[in-house]
């Protein structure tokens, strides 16, 4: 690793060996779910993000391909978008826009959200369709019975001046409960780096409100009912073409759970839709060279799926569709329309079966699932594709073409872990993961950088007979546990058949319709390899460190060559103080240089760098009040994930990476009565 360190974070590096992580003690390695192999897990508490991955970058694998403040894609072992399965509660999301803008992640709610939870290694196949990348969830409260309580929580963070107020209100008979609940946020001005540049535009402002209810058919079957809706307004994505000018976003879902004899049933459905409009001049200088572009586009999904637990078996059934448009104009020209995406058709369906027991002193897991994927869009148009023929070429062949079809694949799963003694255990797990391509990979027609967030400046046409991207995955692990302390390493290997990128093209009518660097969504061969470190020691009775450390290697198979936006090795120290109602904490992240990118999409290296936070609080019966500073520092700083300026007019020139902020104080207060 090679570090690019300031004298003054040369001169804490001491320091950071007996200090870091600033989590609560909630906030640790715990064993969740089914199976008895790991889960990583965090809590928002004292997270003054307005983003919920930011989350991520405390668990070990896991970044965030941030986008702008409120348009992070969720990222582990070197993988994200739609590889990496995300729900909440349980409930997938089709996002409206072609860009991901509005990200799975971007409609959990602050107020209601009680921890984010990955999946550490294999995921399991009772977690979702496509798990090739892992498994998140968002956990999120629930309405209860016999309680009436409220909570109340406020933040406000300096640099960037931004807020967060959320309210929510449990109402709960013995067999009724109802929970109310709304979340406003906003960036007021634009922040600020550790060198003084303004990150220009900033700004954003998001509101959620809804309503949870279920009613209790007994002590453990229930029937439940969330609606909720969103709106986000003006809202910067720096690393993209365009900025959010509204997104606008009704869901409904209802599930329940029942016991069937000695098995217990559990069935959820759901419908969401999503409007969506961005622009080029809303937020953001436009050059006089850059005619003005504006993009609307809507989503509709549906969501159902039903699972049957008994005993050490679980089956279960999946059903998603999801429907997508969007359509660029010109405010300033009438008569410009392109449909970007008309009427884009991406459902799948799929059956698993899942056992776990104990056999030969192993806990043995073994799943499989089955799924089909349906793909279909109709015929577009090009408002230019009469005055420019290598347009009308494209338009023309993606029209004439077979643009209906399926897939089916299959994913199998096979994990252990063995007692090796009283206080270490050995974790082992094979699999075969599938995946279908996104939409925009697929039905992308004319050079565009509708990419679903790869933000890396290129212009990206699709392939409508791209192959199921096909993993097959090796973890290795020991798991080290006493009373005081806890070391969790696990290895990982990864070797992706048919991966899709872009690749470069010779065709005349994409490069004249794009530019020289236009790609082509292509299958080709991957391999990722890594490992990831979590663990604990409790010091004291008052004092706990922990530990979370990453290093992720991304490789082309077909030839030489590296992945794009993989994160640098990290590590992650902290020291948490708690006694009676008051607590403190001290977290250090450095982060090594990043050198091995990805030539194709002209990816640039990232020196390393190191930063510090540090918090502080009381707690008592109704009120927990904390206090921090974040990048302690004001250190200067490009974080790889991060993308590039694609703002004019401000301190970072157009195509250098962004840089993140420099030093913010914050506060938050949190009441429940």
């Amino acid at each position: 690793m090679r570090f690019s360190l300031s004298p003054l974070s040369l001169g804490i590096l001491p320091l950071l060996c007996a200090a870091a992580q600033a989590q609560t003690m909630d906030e640790v390695l715990e064993v969740r779910g089914q199976r008895p192999l790991n889960s990583l897990s965090s809590s928002p508490k004292d997270k003054v993000q307005a983003d919920l991955g930011a989350l991520l970058r405390d668990m070990a694998g896991a970044g965030l391909n941030s986008n702008g403040p409120l348009s992070g894609i969720a990222q582990y072992r070197g993988l994200f978008g739609d590889r990496v399965h995300q729900d909440i509660d349980g409930h997938s999301h089709a996002g409206a826009g072609p860009n991901a803008m509005d990200t799975p992640l971007s409609y959990g709610s602050g107020i209601l959200t009680e921890a984010l939870e990955l999946e550490r290694g294999i995921a399991d196949i009772a977690r979702g369709t496509d798990t090739l990348g892992g498994s998140l969830h968002i956990v999120e409260s629930q309405a209860r019975a016999n309680e009436y309580s409220v909570g109340l929580r406020g933040q406000y963070q300096a640099n960037g001046d931004q807020s967060r107020l959320g309210a929510k209100a449990n109402l709960g008979s013995e067999q009724q409960a109802l929970l109310l609940f709304a979340d406003q946020q906003q960036g007021h001005t634009i922040p600020q780096s550790g060198a003084g540049h303004r990150l220009l535009p900033g700004i954003y402002q998001q509101t959620q409100f809804g309503a949870k209810y279920r009613l209790f058919l007994n002590d453990e079957d229930y029937l439940g009912l969330d609606a909720r809706h969103l709106e986000t307004d003006n809202s910067a994505t720096p690393a993209l073409p365009m900025d959010i000018d509204y997104i606008r976003s009704d869901r409904v879902h209802t599930d329940g759970s029942h016991a069937l004899g000695d098995s217990r049933l559990q069935w959820q459905l759901g419908y969401g839709n999503g409007r969506h409009g961005m622009d080029n001049d809303s937020l953001r200088l436009r050059m006089p060279t850059m005619a003005a572009r504006y993009n609307q586009a809507d989503a509709e999904d549906w969501q159902a799926s039903i699972k049957l637990s008994d005993g050490d078996w679980q089956f279960g059934l999946d059903i998603s569709q999801a429907r997508h448009n969007s359509v660029i104009s010109d405010p300033n020209n009438p008569m410009l329309r392109v449909d970007n995406f008309n009427d884009v058709r991406d459902d799948s369906y799929s059956l698993f079966g899942q056992w776990q027991s104990l056999l030969a002193d192993w806990q043995w897991q073994l799943g499989a699932r089955v799924k089909h994927y349906r793909f279909d869009a109709d015929a577009v148009n090009h408002s230019m594709a009469a005055m420019k023929p290598a347009i009308k070429t494209l338009m023309d062949r993606f029209n004439q073409a077979d643009r209906n079809g399926s897939d089916t694949g299959l994913d199998l799963v096979l994990q252990g872990r063995r007692a090796l003694s009283e206080d270490l255990a050995a974790v082992v797990g094979l699999a075969r993961k599938q995946a279908n391509a996104s939409y925009q990979q697929r039905f992308l027609w004319v050079p565009m950088q509708s990419t679903g967030g790869l933000a890396d400046g290129r212009t990206y046409v699709g392939t409508l007979d791209l192959q199921l991207e096909t993993a097959w995955q090796l973890e290795l692990g020991l798991d080290l546990q006493q009373q005081q302390w806890l070391l969790s390493p696990r290895l990982f290997v990864q070797r992706i058949d048919n991966y899709i990128q872009g690749l470069p093209t010779e065709d005349p009518a994409l490069l004249m319709a794009g530019d020289a660097h236009t790609l082509v969504f292509s299958n080709t061969d991957a391999l990722l390899y890594g490992m990831d470190l979590q663990g604990e020691l409790r010091l004291t009775e008052h004092w706990q460190l922990m530990l979370a450390a990453a290093y992720v290697r991304g490789e082309r198979r077909d030839e030489d060559g590296d992945l794009y936006r993989i994160a640098p090795p990290n590590a992650n120290l902290g020291l948490v103080y708690n006694s009676g109602n008051w607590f403190t904490g001290i977290h250090g992240r450095a982060v090594a240089a990043q050198d091995k990118v990805s030539a194709v999409q002209l990816e640039q290296a990232t020196p390393g760098y190191f930063t510090l936070d540090i918090k502080a609080g009381w707690q008592g019966n109704n009120w927990r009040l904390s206090a921090g500073v974040d990048n302690l520092f004001d250190l200067e700083y490009a974080d790889h994930l991060g993308g590039y300026n694609r703002v004019a007019g401000g301190d970072v020139p157009v195509g250098e990476r962004l840089p993140q902020p420099g030093l913010s104080a914050w506060l938050m207060a949190d009441y429940r009565l």
